[in-house]
């Protein structure tokens, strides 16, 4: 399906269109019309760039003193293939304040699509910090 997506896109597709298609990789339901959902999205491309190449390039998350300390919700999707959860294998189990939260029906935007288990996971995350 990201394949018949993909070919479909005109030459030169601006990226809201671009993400759309990569709905199978996005998304629990690959045939998602998520459109919308980007439809007022002002596109900064250079942003994501940087923070993944420059800003954290050799970062290891396991070293930062400050960040063991702080609390931390990693939440994912199941479904995510663009950034998935068995990327935070091994890594979360050194990370002594983390808590994973996996969602089984959900890709990348677990609080889209599975907004009502989004909501207890982070309000039961939260109530244990007090």
């Amino acid at each position: 399906m990201l394949r018949e997506n993909l070919s479909a896109l005109p030459p030169e597709p601006s990226l809201g269109r671009v993400v759309a298609a990569q709905t199978p990789m996005r998304f629990f339901d690959s045939r998602l019309d998520a459109t919308s959902l980007f439809a007022e999205a002002d596109w900064k491309p250079a942003l994501p760039g940087h923070v993944m190449g420059e800003l954290t390039r050799g970062w290891d998350v396991t070293t930062n003193t400050q960040l063991a300390r702080t609390p931390l919700l990693l939440v994912h999707g199941r479904y995510d293939y663009t950034v998935p959860y068995t990327l935070w294998s091994g890594v979360a189990e050194k990370l002594p304040t983390a808590t994973l939260r996996l969602f089984e029906r959900s890709g990348h935007h677990p609080f889209v699509e599975e907004p009502e288990a989004f909501t207890l996971a982070l309000a039961d995350w939260m109530g244990r910090l007090v």
